[in-house]
């Protein structure tokens, strides 16, 4: 069984985006790469010592930046790593010889961040300048077209939306409209269904069970429309990544959660930190430049902080804040969820569903 259920590799922490529902605008940590050679040793600890389930190429920054993406890329699918990419689509349209190398490319999965559906709540991506967003769209559908038609192509899409409907669990860090409430969201879904299968013919597309699916939807829950065998709309609920203003929080006392038990991070630097919320490095486990993974996975570091998830505790200050929330109320609501989330809803949903929480 693998260590872990997932591992977060940070290959830069660059983005040509500022996000305002993201943290990247407060990140203090320093721009950079990781070196490729640390990437390849990562990838080759992972697949000889089962490491992770699943590994993605996302912690913060955009991956497809990254200098040796596709090295990185090829790294992992040669060693038959169940490579996750998540991307925010833009260069699709910038450098358009990456939706070729990327159907050709064998991931399994690629997640698309569109977030921002129309041209007015794009504004909040801080695009560069030469990135309109009809342009941003149109790359993002050719992508997701051409990977259609490759018949030769195990990848499945996945394209993210953003729910901003109020949510009696989860904090924003501040407040945004992006699609709020079930008919907008079911209006965006059924927009962008039509553009991507647009053209397409194929047997497996059928109309009447994707209305069905659009129908079904709920504001405010993560959710899967599927298109295609091949292509899936996610919607997404807007929380925080832990960044909400310490004065604006109350801290979580309680609580569990699984970081550095089934999921954790490597930073650009080699930092493994317990999970894909820690964007600052605040909760350093130790470095991969210094001993291996598997060392520090296991290293007191490490097991002092599933000790104390495991006692229904919240120790460290950066975890009682992202757990934390901004009335009393919401606070007891957020603990008490993670405890039956990670210990009870989702081992059922795993008993029941194999391959529940990898889709």
């Amino acid at each position: 069984m693998p260590l872990l259920d997932r591992l977060h590799i940070e290959v830069t922490n660059v983005c040509n985006f500022k996000c305002e529902f993201c943290p990247d605008a407060i990140m203090a940590r320093r721009r950079g790469h990781m070196d490729f050679e640390l990437l390849d040793n990562l990838l080759e600890a992972i697949a000889t010592q089962d490491l992770a389930r699943i590994v993605t190429f996302h912690l913060m920054g955009e991956p497809f930046i990254y200098p040796h993406i596709f090295e990185g890329i090829q790294s992992a699918v040669r060693r038959s790593i169940r490579l996750h990419l998540t991307t925010n689509g833009s260069t699709f349209h910038l450098f358009p010889e990456h939706i070729e190398a990327l159907v050709r490319s064998g991931v399994p999965k690629v997640t698309i961040s569109l977030q921002t559906p129309d041209p007015k709540t794009f504004q909040l991506r801080g695009a560069p300048p030469r990135l309109q967003s009809e342009a941003y769209f149109q790359g993002i559908i050719e992508y997701v077209q051409a990977n259609l038609k490759a018949i030769d192509s195990p990848t499945r899409i996945h394209v993210k939306f953003l729910d901003t409907t109020p949510h009696p669990f989860l904090v924003p860090h501040k407040p945004m409209q992006v699609v709020d409430g079930k008919a907008h969201m079911q209006e965006e879904l059924t927009t962008w269904a039509h553009r991507f299968l647009d053209g397409i013919a194929d047997s497996t597309i059928h109309w009447s069970h994707i209305a069905r699916s659009i129908e079904r939807h709920r504001s405010g829950q993560w959710q899967l429309i599927p298109l295609h065998p091949k292509l899936v709309l996610e919607t997404f609920p807007l929380d925080s990544w832990g960044n909400i203003e310490s004065a604006a929080v109350l801290p979580a006392s309680f609580g569990y959660c699984n970081g550095a038990s089934q999921q954790a991070g490597v930073l650009y630097d080699g930092t493994v930190v317990p999970c894909c919320k820690d964007f600052e490095g605040q909760i350093p486990l130790g470095k991969v430049t210094e001993q291996p993974l598997k060392t520090i996975l296991e290293g007191s570091a490490a097991c002092a902080l599933r000790q104390s998830f495991d006692r229904f505790r919240v120790d460290h200050p950066v975890c009682q804040r992202c757990m934390g929330a901004d009335t009393r109320t919401k606070s007891w609501l957020r603990q008490l969820g993670s405890v039956a989330y990670f210990k009870a809803y989702s081992p059922l949903m795993r008993a029941v569903y194999p391959g529940w929480g990898e889709v």
